[in-house]
């Protein structure tokens, strides 16, 4: 029998509402997050997070996630005033210095209602390593590590080639200071064109630098059972003079690393003036990008007393769901699948960053053999072997700028190098309150 015009059209509108409650059921809302990164950008890790938010908007019809980015060093304290007014964004992502006061206000939702409970066992088992536990809190877990940092040492492979320095047998600072004297090139009047090593000691965009690895290697923490600082000791003061003496009796790092920030020795690297550079492993795929993926290498650093390595710096960003966010399920929902699965590999191919879970690593192995990529496979090694992270039951905000102004102090003011460090320990504790 034919269907009127009438009923088809009364069909057409009943399938109509129903696909809209069909959008209502799952939930259309809006999932606003703040973090630094811009979906919107060129950077690898953006192109990475875009996909992921297109591929789950795609999967999860009336959803939007709305990123607000954000300026990296002031989106934490911003969090946290949202939070105590009561306007938070649903995902945040937390810089690691200021993780311990994001936990401590309670801003953060437990992870493991909203999803993490429900993983296999091996799945939750094989990421607790030094990140999940600043994000735990007995059962509970507040935050997944995202854009998982490593401070190691950063260097042209090309130039290194054509020095005959092999970047495997640098694992002493003898050979190291060598190697940098090697790839220091100057011009016919006597004028530095290449530096062989790349430090930055200004307070601007502070990073970790070389003596924090040789205070780990010895002390295993930069600070005491308190959060205070432990710098004014011998291993500090060796670290410290260790670490001046590149600029004042080797001559591998300019003087002008005193004024230099880390961005700053990005840009002398992309600009071929430094062969080698302490250096954040979340940067090189845009490295890559401006010298060649081929002419990127990195190491972890030289050790001591025997020791094949020395410790670095672990960092990163906590993201977490919003304690008090109205959209915890799909908030949760959206930060799970950006922490898993194909996301995972996507954090790894596209933006050229350490996963979450190992296995995902383990299983990219032809992808990680290839040259320009061996840098995640040694950072994973850093990670798991050689890296400290500090306890977020105190804030360590400044650290890093205490220790370059003790630089500063010694390349400038020849002021000895303990005298440097009680200074820089006085200065950290009284602005801590410790």
């Amino acid at each position: 029998m034919e269907i009127s015009k009438t009923l088809r059209g009364a069909l057409l509108g009943l399938a109509t509402f129903v696909a809209g409650l069909a959008v209502t059921a799952a939930e259309a809302q809006t999932i606003r997050m703040w973090t630094f990164l811009n979906p919107a950008g060129n950077a690898p890790r953006e192109k990475a997070l875009a996909e992921m938010i297109r591929k789950f908007e795609s999967a999860n019809p009336g959803v939007k996630i709305s990123v607000e980015p954000q300026v990296w060093d002031q989106m934490t304290p911003k969090f946290l005033a949202a939070h105590r007014a009561g306007n938070a964004p649903d995902i945040v992502w937390v810089v690691t210095d200021l993780l311990g006061d994001a936990l401590k206000t309670g801003s953060l939702a437990d992870l493991g209602e909203l999803f993490v409970n429900k993983w296999p066992a091996a799945a939750r088992d094989e990421r607790k390593d030094g990140y999940w536990s600043r994000c735990a809190q007995g059962n509970r877990v507040h935050c997944l590590f995202h854009s998982r940092n490593y401070y190691g040492v950063i260097y042209r492979t090309d130039f290194l080639k054509e020095a005959g320095v092999d970047p495997a047998k640098l694992s002493t600072w003898p050979a190291f200071i060598e190697a940098a004297k090697k790839l220091t090139v100057k011009d016919a009047s006597g004028n530095v064109t290449r530096w062989g090593f790349g430090q930055q000691f200004s307070e601007d965009r502070a990073d970790s630098q070389m003596m924090t690895s040789l205070m780990l290697s010895r002390q295993g923490d930069l600070f005491d059972a308190k959060g205070g600082a432990k710098w004014a000791n011998a291993t500090g003061a060796e670290a410290l003079k260790l670490q001046t003496d590149m600029v004042t009796v080797h001559g591998v790092t300019p003087r002008q690393a005193v004024t230099w920030s880390a961005e700053d020795l990005y840009e002398q690297f992309a600009a071929g003036r430094i062969a080698m550079f302490t250096g954040a492993v979340v940067r090189i795929s845009t490295m890559q990008a401006k010298v060649g993926s081929d002419n990127v290498g990195f190491m972890i650093w030289p050790g001591i007393d025997g020791k094949p390595h020395s410790p670095a710096v672990m960092a990163g960003w906590a993201v977490g769901v919003w304690s008090g966010g109205k959209n915890k399920a799909m908030a949760g929902k959206f930060l799970e699948y950006m922490s898993t699965g194909e996301s995972d590999k996507l954090w790894v191919e596209v933006g050229g960053q350490l996963p979450g879970a190992p296995s995902t690593l383990a299983s990219m192995k032809a992808f990680t053999d290839l040259p320009a990529n061996a840098y995640l496979t040694t950072a994973a090694l850093g990670v798991a072997k050689y890296g400290w992270i500090p306890s977020v039951e105190y804030g360590v905000g400044g650290y890093r700028q205490a220790l370059n102004k003790a630089a500063q102090d010694v390349i400038v003011g020849n002021v000895d190098p303990m005298a440097a460090l009680v200074a820089a320990e006085k200065r950290f504790n009284q602005q801590n309150n410790r």
